[in-house]
């Protein structure tokens, strides 16, 4: 029996020293965001990039691991369509719709990446107190309201 009690609590010790063994390669605003997402109960992990990836209304969500800078904070919601460049009319539908998302919607940038997806993103600076519990929920919030608003536009510029 107490071969078993060392062998579990030596399961336990080992796998929390991973766990704070992997989370020492964030940044303090990756680090912070990560904390509050756990402690909320979304189930952060890390990526092969070491960015903290978690789930929110059906939809992965990551916060970028900025190394280069501590106070920086960013979410993002990647691939929400991925476009053809070579489809003029589907590339120029899916800018526009990206330029409006970024005009009207506060708080959410949206863009497409070097591979064609259309991808949304929040951003910020964290004070000295690490306060980022509101813009985190916002950010999530604002990204998922802002999915129909994107699709509306882009499915218009597609009309015309």
């Amino acid at each position: 029996m107490k071969k078993l009690i060392i062998a579990v609590a030596l399961f336990f010790a080992a796998a929390f020293c991973a766990d704070a063994q992997n989370l020492s390669v964030l940044s303090k605003a990756a680090r912070l965001a990560y904390d509050y997402l756990k402690k909320e109960g979304y189930s952060p992990e890390l990526d092969e990039d070491d960015d903290v990836i978690f789930e929110a209304e059906g939809y992965t969500f990551y916060v970028d691991n900025t190394k280069s800078d501590d106070t920086y904070l960013q979410i993002v919601l990647p691939f929400l369509m991925e476009v053809d460049f070579d489809d003029v009319a589907q590339t120029f539908a899916a800018l526009a719709a990206c330029s409006d998302i970024t005009m009207e919607k506060k708080l959410v940038q949206a863009y497409i990446s070097d591979d064609g997806d259309v991808m949304f993103a929040t951003d910020t600076y964290i004070g000295s107190s690490g306060n980022m519990n509101e813009f985190i929920d916002m950010s999530i919030g604002f990204m998922i309201r802002a999915i129909s608003a994107f699709n509306e536009a882009y499915n218009g510029y597609m009309e015309d």
